[in-house]
Protein backbone atom coordinates (compact mmCIF):
# COMPACT_ATOMS: atom_id res chain seq x y z
CA UNK A 1 0.00 0.00 0.00
CA UNK A 2 1.66 3.49 -1.34
CA UNK A 3 0.52 5.06 2.35
CA UNK A 4 0.93 2.64 4.58
CA UNK A 5 3.45 4.68 6.67
CA UNK A 6 1.24 7.70 6.95
CA UNK A 7 -1.35 5.38 8.13
CA UNK A 8 0.88 3.15 10.70
CA UNK A 9 2.22 6.42 12.13
CA UNK A 10 -0.48 8.50 12.59
CA UNK A 11 -4.24 6.56 11.92
CA UNK A 12 -6.59 9.47 14.00
CA UNK A 13 -4.84 12.08 11.45
CA UNK A 14 -5.32 10.04 8.60
CA UNK A 15 -8.61 9.12 9.08
CA UNK A 16 -9.35 12.43 9.76
CA UNK A 17 -7.88 12.77 6.00
CA UNK A 18 -10.01 10.37 4.88
CA UNK A 19 -13.08 11.65 5.84
CA UNK A 20 -12.88 15.21 4.64
CA UNK A 21 -11.49 13.99 1.22
CA UNK A 22 -14.00 10.98 0.89
CA UNK A 23 -16.66 11.66 -2.01
CA UNK A 24 -19.89 13.10 -0.61
CA UNK A 25 -22.16 10.47 -1.10
CA UNK A 26 -19.51 7.60 -0.52
CA UNK A 27 -20.12 5.17 2.27
CA UNK A 28 -17.46 6.36 4.37
CA UNK A 29 -19.10 9.83 4.13
CA UNK A 30 -22.52 8.95 5.07
CA UNK A 31 -21.59 6.84 8.05
CA UNK A 32 -19.24 8.73 9.79
CA UNK A 33 -19.94 12.63 8.56
CA UNK A 34 -20.47 13.37 11.97
CA UNK A 35 -17.32 12.79 12.88
CA UNK A 36 -16.06 15.14 10.21
CA UNK A 37 -13.02 17.84 11.73
CA UNK A 38 -15.04 21.09 12.79
CA UNK A 39 -11.84 22.96 12.48
CA UNK A 40 -12.03 22.77 8.91
CA UNK A 41 -14.47 25.82 7.94
CA UNK A 42 -13.52 25.62 3.90
CA UNK A 43 -13.50 22.87 2.87
CA UNK A 44 -12.52 21.14 -0.89
CA UNK A 45 -15.03 20.62 -3.61
CA UNK A 46 -15.20 17.01 -3.36
CA UNK A 47 -17.51 15.20 -6.08
CA UNK A 48 -20.55 12.82 -5.85
CA UNK A 49 -18.40 9.64 -6.57
CA UNK A 50 -14.95 8.45 -6.24
CA UNK A 51 -12.75 10.54 -8.50
CA UNK A 52 -9.04 11.81 -8.16
CA UNK A 53 -9.83 15.11 -9.19
CA UNK A 54 -10.41 18.41 -6.62
CA UNK A 55 -12.77 20.63 -8.22
CA UNK A 56 -11.79 23.73 -6.57
CA UNK A 57 -10.14 27.07 -8.49
CA UNK A 58 -9.78 25.54 -11.73
CA UNK A 59 -8.53 28.09 -14.80
CA UNK A 60 -4.77 27.25 -14.95
CA UNK A 61 -3.53 25.64 -18.11
CA UNK A 62 0.00 24.25 -15.93
CA UNK A 63 1.34 23.95 -12.96
CA UNK A 64 0.67 26.85 -10.35
CA UNK A 65 4.18 27.68 -9.02
CA UNK A 66 3.13 30.89 -6.95
CA UNK A 67 0.68 31.16 -4.93
CA UNK A 68 -0.02 34.65 -2.17
CA UNK A 69 -2.62 35.67 0.17
CA UNK A 70 -3.79 39.36 -0.01
CA UNK A 71 -2.66 41.15 3.30
CA UNK A 72 -6.70 41.30 4.58
CA UNK A 73 -7.11 37.48 3.25
CA UNK A 74 -9.67 38.67 0.64
CA UNK A 75 -7.89 37.79 -2.48
CA UNK A 76 -5.55 35.07 -3.61
CA UNK A 77 -2.86 35.38 -6.23
CA UNK A 78 -1.79 32.36 -8.54
CA UNK A 79 0.78 32.13 -10.85
CA UNK A 80 1.17 29.41 -13.07
CA UNK A 81 3.62 27.87 -16.39
CA UNK A 82 0.70 29.39 -18.35
CA UNK A 83 2.29 32.59 -18.28
CA UNK A 84 -0.96 34.07 -16.52
CA UNK A 85 -1.46 35.19 -12.90
CA UNK A 86 -5.23 35.14 -11.59
CA UNK A 87 -6.47 36.87 -8.97
CA UNK A 88 -9.49 35.10 -6.86
CA UNK A 89 -11.92 35.89 -4.77
CA UNK A 90 -11.29 33.80 -1.27
CA UNK A 91 -14.14 33.39 -0.17
CA UNK A 92 -16.77 32.49 -2.88
CA UNK A 93 -13.46 30.81 -5.27
CA UNK A 94 -14.58 32.95 -8.35
CA UNK A 95 -11.52 34.66 -10.72
CA UNK A 96 -11.98 38.42 -10.35
CA UNK A 97 -8.67 38.98 -12.82
CA UNK A 98 -6.48 36.70 -15.37
CA UNK A 99 -3.00 38.67 -16.28
CA UNK A 100 -1.25 37.63 -19.50
CA UNK A 101 2.66 37.54 -18.29
CA UNK A 102 5.27 37.20 -21.20
CA UNK A 103 6.79 34.68 -18.92
CA UNK A 104 6.24 32.50 -16.52
CA UNK A 105 6.08 34.55 -13.06
CA UNK A 106 6.90 33.40 -9.73
CA UNK A 107 7.28 34.39 -6.08
CA UNK A 108 3.73 36.67 -5.85
CA UNK A 109 3.22 39.07 -3.03
CA UNK A 110 0.83 42.02 -2.27
CA UNK A 111 1.67 44.98 -1.26
CA UNK A 112 0.01 46.51 2.13
CA UNK A 113 -2.54 48.71 0.49
CA UNK A 114 -3.80 45.07 -2.14
CA UNK A 115 -3.32 47.37 -4.78
CA UNK A 116 -0.66 45.92 -6.07
CA UNK A 117 1.19 42.40 -6.86
CA UNK A 118 4.19 41.84 -7.14
CA UNK A 119 6.92 39.39 -8.94
CA UNK A 120 10.39 39.03 -9.81
CA UNK A 121 9.33 40.53 -13.50
CA UNK A 122 7.44 43.51 -12.24
CA UNK A 123 4.37 45.14 -10.15
CA UNK A 124 1.00 43.79 -11.29
CA UNK A 125 -1.12 47.03 -10.68
CA UNK A 126 -4.79 46.07 -9.27
CA UNK A 127 -7.71 48.43 -9.44
CA UNK A 128 -11.51 47.92 -9.32
CA UNK A 129 -11.98 48.51 -12.81
CA UNK A 130 -9.02 46.40 -14.35
CA UNK A 131 -5.09 44.55 -14.03
CA UNK A 132 -2.42 46.14 -16.00
CA UNK A 133 0.75 44.70 -15.91
CA UNK A 134 3.80 47.63 -15.02
CA UNK A 135 6.79 46.65 -15.03
CA UNK A 136 8.37 49.48 -13.67
CA UNK A 137 8.32 48.83 -9.88
CA UNK A 138 9.68 45.81 -8.36
CA UNK A 139 10.36 44.74 -5.01
CA UNK A 140 11.76 42.08 -2.79
CA UNK A 141 9.50 39.08 -2.70
CA UNK A 142 7.81 38.75 0.66
CA UNK A 143 7.32 34.82 2.52
CA UNK A 144 4.47 33.75 3.64
CA UNK A 145 4.41 33.63 7.83
CA UNK A 146 3.25 30.65 9.35
CA UNK A 147 2.25 31.40 12.12
CA UNK A 148 0.26 28.28 13.79
CA UNK A 149 -1.14 26.73 11.35
CA UNK A 150 1.04 25.64 8.62
CA UNK A 151 2.08 22.85 6.09
CA UNK A 152 4.85 19.85 7.44
CA UNK A 153 8.62 20.61 5.84
CA UNK A 154 7.44 17.25 3.35
CA UNK A 155 4.21 18.62 2.11
CA UNK A 156 2.07 15.88 2.98
CA UNK A 157 0.72 17.44 6.53
CA UNK A 158 -1.46 20.42 7.06
CA UNK A 159 0.26 21.19 10.74
CA UNK A 160 -0.97 23.83 14.11
CA UNK A 161 1.93 24.49 16.37
CA UNK A 162 4.22 22.13 14.48
CA UNK A 163 1.64 19.08 15.01
CA UNK A 164 0.29 17.00 12.51
CA UNK A 165 -3.57 17.38 11.98
CA UNK A 166 -4.29 16.27 8.88
CA UNK A 167 -2.40 14.45 6.02
CA UNK A 168 -3.03 15.29 2.42
CA UNK A 169 -3.26 12.50 -0.05
CA UNK A 170 0.29 12.67 -2.82
CA UNK A 171 -2.51 14.38 -5.51
CA UNK A 172 -3.53 16.71 -3.00
CA UNK A 173 0.31 18.08 -1.91
CA UNK A 174 1.34 21.81 -2.48
CA UNK A 175 3.68 22.39 -5.23
CA UNK A 176 3.29 25.97 -3.73
CA UNK A 177 1.46 27.50 -0.60
CA UNK A 178 0.55 30.59 1.42
CA UNK A 179 -0.81 31.00 4.77
CA UNK A 180 -2.56 33.84 6.27
CA UNK A 181 -3.59 33.19 9.62
CA UNK A 182 -6.02 30.41 9.54
CA UNK A 183 -6.17 30.40 5.47
CA UNK A 184 -3.78 28.07 3.25
CA UNK A 185 -3.85 28.15 0.19
CA UNK A 186 -2.15 25.35 -2.26
CA UNK A 187 -1.30 25.19 -6.01
CA UNK A 188 -1.06 21.60 -7.04
CA UNK A 189 0.82 20.84 -10.27
CA UNK A 190 -2.62 19.94 -11.89
CA UNK A 191 -3.14 23.35 -11.94
CA UNK A 192 -6.36 24.06 -9.50
CA UNK A 193 -5.71 25.77 -6.28
CA UNK A 194 -7.02 24.67 -3.26
CA UNK A 195 -7.86 27.61 -0.56
CA UNK A 196 -8.93 25.95 2.97
CA UNK A 197 -9.48 27.30 6.12
CA UNK A 198 -8.72 25.94 9.47
CA UNK A 199 -10.87 26.38 13.04
CA UNK A 200 -9.76 25.43 15.82
CA UNK A 201 -11.67 25.29 18.82
CA UNK A 202 -9.63 25.10 22.18
CA UNK A 203 -11.95 23.68 25.39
Amino acid sequence: MYHKGAIESSPLQAYASALLFSPTRSLVRRLFQHEEPEWISVKPAIGDSWSACLQTLEGHSDWVNSVAFSHDSTRLASASGDSTVKIWDASSGACLQTVDISRTPFNLSFDAAGSCLHTEMGAIVISDSAISNNTTAVTEPQHPQHQQVAISLDNAWITYNSKKLMWLPSEYRPACLTVSGKSIGFGVGSGMVWLCKVELHTP
